[in-house]
């Protein structure tokens, strides 16, 4: 249209389109095209672009980036540096980014409750529980208190590690905050049971869930997957019942593995039961005689 000119936000779409698809050339004439028309690349325009490199791979270029950014009016914010923070952190490279928070913070670029969670997902990730822990105290009563998905982060690193005393000690304190746990919250304890070998633990924390909330198959899956391993499946089959009266379906993985385990224990009254149980439920057809 005559007249009608592109702003930032229209350049801004186009970084984000170029570089998305990785088409760098692209994005560098969009760039010049830019300031040819008297404009500057702001932060969202520096954001989309690191964001970008990172998926791709490109650090080098990352971090000419972030040289170019301190050299202009649109200085690394804490968007940028989260951006860049998650990418390292899912990269393995913690390491390096703990040394870029690290100048976030000489910069006097404020962290945010995003900032800690990622730092706290690379160190659990990397088995650094106890640093995560440590960070985890820091951060109560600050104004980057600890809510529901920094916990989460924890205590499924600490069920990761089958440190499932810890595990529970923080899902109790979370609770006394007043904080709710969730699904997230519930699979990470019950599945660090499981894998510990601690199914009794991991049967009482199912009823407990059971009597507060909506539990989804996979508690219930985890669970049951473990005794049928142990051979424990007459307490599989209890957990199935209460699965049944939770409203709670079981899919095939559950019933596939209980039959399996119920003929492999020569547990014949079990076996036609549950046969019985399972066309009840119209997951199989009954049986030809």
């Amino acid at each position: 249209m005559e007249g009608c000119y592109p702003d930032i936000v229209t350049y801004n779409s186009l970084v984000n389109l170029t570089s998305k698809q990785g088409k760098y050339e692209d994005t560098a004439l969009v760039i010049l095209n830019l300031l040819s028309h008297g404009m500057q690349p702001n932060a969202v325009t520096y954001n989309t672009l690191i964001h970008s490199l990172i998926n791709h791979g490109y650090w080098d270029e990352v971090e000419d980036i972030m040289k170019i950014m301190n050299e202009t009016s649109s200085p690394p914010t804490h968007v940028t540096y989260n951006i860049l923070l998650n990418g390292l952190c899912k990269s393995g490279l913690l390491d390096v980014a703990i040394s870029f928070y690290s100048t976030m913070v000489t910069e006097n670029c404020s962290p945010d409750i995003i900032t800690y969670n990622t730092l706290l997902s690379g160190l659990c990730k990397e088995g650094f529980i106890d640093e995560g822990i440590q960070l985890l105290n820091l951060l109560v009563g600050t104004s980057s208190s600890p809510g529901l998905v920094t916990y989460n982060i924890v205590i499924d690193g600490l069920a990761r590690l089958g440190s499932m005393e810890s595990a529970k000690e923080l899902h109790d304190e979370m609770v006394g905050k007043g904080i709710i746990p969730d699904e997230i919250t519930n699979s990470s304890l019950t599945w660090g049971f499981c894998w510990a070998d601690k199914l009794e633990e991991a049967m009482e924390l199912l009823k407990e869930m059971s009597m507060k909330e909506r539990i989804k198959n996979t508690a219930y899956r985890c669970v049951i997957l473990g005794l049928c391993r142990q051979k424990k499946v007459d307490i599989a089959i209890q957990v199935l019942d209460l699965m049944v009266k939770s409203q709670c379906n079981p899919d095939e993985r559950i019933y596939s593995a209980l039959i399996k385990a119920v003929a492999d224990g020569g547990m014949l009254k079990e076996d036609n039961d549950l046969h019985q149980t399972l066309i009840k439920w119209k997951t199989l057809k009954k049986k030809s005689f």
